[in-house]
């Protein structure tokens, strides 16, 4: 069966010299809207008021609680760190900004948690007497009262857990209650909560590195492990996602919250992109940008309008690879020799089978060829 115009017209780039741009345009759009201010104090204020309505817990009814009713006290938290989250951004308060997106997220999958799991109470019930041990254990350090006699008094209360509930082990529950929508809450966390832990919060070696620049110079401030405004538009993201889900747990319309939340999603830069790109600042000038246009419209001209589809696939890996490594060589990047090689390798033979194929000969044209 040959590959007909109509098939390959889909993978034709669009006419014009700007079409690799128009390709790229959806990306490119996503990066801006990542940077640029977004008016929503009404919107903001419209799904505040409608997540408060759906807490109608007023007094707290101690052992008699249930997850829901702790779902609703994650509501009422991750409205006041959305709130936080605002006036740290305002008054460029970076570090602490990024803090509090990362609370809002743990605080996101600790409400999504209480909502599907039907012993969350009693979950975070014996995680609330470890910590009370764990707090007072001081007490017994500086021979005021033994540890032992704090465990005694405790175990009136119930019996403490043997570890904390883990963020990860939340969002795996979660999904899993979740069933065929997918891995939504486990996407959140490797895209955001991880690395606002491992380069925000943890003392680790990534939190340290961003005192130090490009040139190996060390700096008093740390660079930047979020867009300025990303911090806000993960706990507005955060607070719409609970407030719809509370709100479809009960039978109510969820669907202005739902897509309140996501319109702040799209809007969020993932850590990663952005600890890269500023790191990359120091080392990439506009002689490698150009550099990196035409080794990309290359190898975009190459696969659709090319001889890309007449070339057997080993060759056509081999010049994708070339010029995808040469895209890639924007500076002095500090990384060893080869260690980008598994992702060229990846992409060049991810790339290389995108070209079209080349139309099979008609029998008029085979008969030519004969002659």
């Amino acid at each position: 069966m040959t590959t007909t115009d109509s098939e390959l017209h889909g993978l034709q780039p669009p006419p014009g010299r700007l079409w690799v741009l128009k390709r790229i345009a959806p990306y490119i759009r996503i990066a801006v809207l990542g940077f640029l201010p977004v008016p929503d104090l009404l919107g903001r204020l419209r799904m505040r008021k409608s997540a408060r309505a759906l807490v109608t817990l007023r007094t707290w009814p101690d052992m008699a609680a249930t997850s829901e009713q702790a779902a609703q006290l994650a509501m009422l938290r991750l409205l006041w760190l959305q709130r936080q989250a605002h006036r740290a951004v305002a008054s460029r308060q970076r570090e602490a900004a990024a803090m509090l997106a990362r609370a809002s997220l743990e605080t996101l999958f600790l409400g999504l948690y209480c909502n599907r799991a039907p012993a969350a109470i009693e979950h975070l019930h014996a995680g609330n007497l470890k910590a009370l041990n764990a707090g007072l254990a001081y007490l017994g350090e500086i021979g005021i009262v033994p540890a032992e006699v704090i465990r005694d008094c405790t175990a009136a209360l119930g019996v403490p857990a043997d570890r904390y509930l883990g963020v990860r082990e939340m969002a795996e529950a979660i999904d899993k209650a979740n069933g065929d929508a997918g891995k939504s809450a486990q996407g959140i966390y490797s895209r955001l909560y991880g690395p606002l832990s491992n380069f925000t919060v943890h003392a680790s070696g990534g939190t340290l590195m961003r005192h130090v620049r490009r040139n190996g110079r060390v700096r008093q401030r740390p660079s930047r492990s979020l867009a300025r405004r990303s911090p806000a538009r993960v706990a507005d993201a955060a607070a719409g996602i609970l407030a719809a889900d509370l709100a479809l747990r009960r039978g109510k319309p969820h669907e202005k919250l739902a897509a309140y939340a996501g319109k702040h999603q799209d809007r969020t830069l993932l850590p990663m992109a952005v600890m890269a790109f500023i790191g990359l600042g120091g080392s990439v000038r506009p002689r490698h940008l150009r550099e990196t246009g035409r080794s990309l419209k290359g190898l975009f001209a190459y696969l659709w309008t090319g001889p890309a589809s007449a070339d057997p696939l080993d060759v056509r890996i081999a010049h994708v690879r070339e010029q995808f490594a040469a895209a890639l060589a924007i500076g002095d990047l500090d990384i060893p020799p080869g260690a980008l090689d598994p992702f060229i390798d990846y992409m060049a033979d991810k790339l290389a089978c995108l070209a079209p194929a080349a139309s099979a000969p008609t029998a008029e044209e085979g008969k030519g060829g004969a002659l």
